[in-house]
């Protein structure tokens, strides 16, 4: 096909040259060309002149046929397309409800055995219980996902609280088997259950290790006579003014007694270690009902008061009324301790 160019032709008006293409002056004689823009045509039908414009002849009416030249899309421009944008972390997919509830009663299966042994070696396990009883009410309200989360916690809470109690014990033995060379005595019973306890707690048999730690105590009782009984007051005593100073109660007296207790201790007066620490108990003790029938009534009006603000008080309803029950049977220490989780209940709500 040829171009647009060599599609238009003419002759020269000069020199009668023909010329093929756009041009604006005569190759041949020189002559430059002028171009006008035709404004006007001549009618094919009847010769009359007519608006170049015009669709159809004003005089004889004939119609003008228009040819339109199709003319394809132009390329488009090009752009500088920006690099596409890092695609967003996906958020952790939630948790199948179905598969939840099938974890829910399997993870209680776990945990309940712990709960029965930490209750059974004197471990004190009130996180986990409380745990328990967010899970128990999460699961009754139908969010299982809640109700999951909290039994896992439980499990890692108590859990936590079986090792430190056998670290504790561990320690201690580990002490008393210096106590007994001191007295020169065999403490080679000591030493094998301190090794027991850890073969059992790397075979993950918690129950077998609590076990193997009380009967090591048992021997190192018969070796070291006075001196785990002095020993146990003394560390009572110790949480007991904790516990006290928490409610900032004055206890420099039991202090100093308690100091003068593990100094007996240091020299080997077991005898006079019980009784500085006795004295010290005593001391506190004196003072505790009043403590506690004052910050019980604290602790109700703060629950009334979370209540009417429409919060969830169950598990404070519970602590009061452990607190309240340990108070009636003047286990003061036990009333203290739930006073002290209901406090820090009472910061999570």
């Amino acid at each position: 096909m040829a171009s647009e160019d060599e599609a238009f032709e003419f002759d020269c008006p000069e020199c009668g040259h023909h010329i093929r293409g756009e041009v604006s002056k005569c190759p041949k004689c020189g002559v430059e060309f002028v171009i006008e823009e035709v404004t006007e045509i001549e009618c094919p039908n009847c010769n009359s002149i007519i608006s170049a414009s015009s669709t159809s002849c004003p005089k004889c009416g004939v119609e003008f046929v228009i040819e339109e030249v199709e003319v394809g899309p132009a390329p488009p421009a090009k752009e500088e397309r920006p690099s596409p944008p890092s695609p967003a972390p996906k958020p952790e997919p939630r948790p199948d409800d179905s598969e939840l509830r099938k974890q829910f009663p399997e993870l209680v299966a776990e945990v309940k055995p712990l709960l029965a042994l930490a209750k059974e070696y004197g471990i004190d396990t009130g996180e986990g219980r409380r745990l328990i009883d967010k899970a128990v009410r999460a699961g009754k309200g139908n969010d299982v996902v809640a109700a999951v989360q909290y039994v896992k916690e439980c499990h890692t809470s108590i859990r936590a609280a079986i090792d430190d109690r056998l670290d504790t014990d561990v320690e201690h033995l580990e002490k008393l088997v210096q106590v007994a060379k001191s007295m020169s005595s065999n403490p080679s019973g000591i030493n094998e259950a301190i090794k027991a306890v850890g073969e059992r707690r790397a075979a993950g048999d918690l129950r077998g290790a609590l076990d193997e730690a009380s009967k090591g105590m048992k021997q190192a009782e018969k070796l070291t006579g006075k001196y785990i009984e002095a020993n146990e007051l003394v560390d009572d005593l110790g949480k007991l003014i904790a516990s006290c100073e928490r409610f900032y109660v004055d206890v420099r007296e039991p202090k100093k007694l308690l100091a003068e207790a593990k100094d007996a201790g240091e020299h080997g007066d077991w005898s006079m270690m019980g009784i500085l620490a006795r004295k010290g108990r005593e001391e506190v003790m004196k003072g505790l009902p009043e403590l506690l029938d004052g910050e019980l009534k604290k602790a109700k009006s703060q629950l009334l008061d979370a209540k009417a603000e429409g919060k969830d008080v169950a598990t404070l309803v519970k602590l009061l009324k452990e607190a309240g029950t340990a108070r009636k049977q003047e286990k003061y220490d036990e009333a203290l301790e739930r006073l002290i989780d209901f406090k820090a209940e009472s910061k999570h709500l």
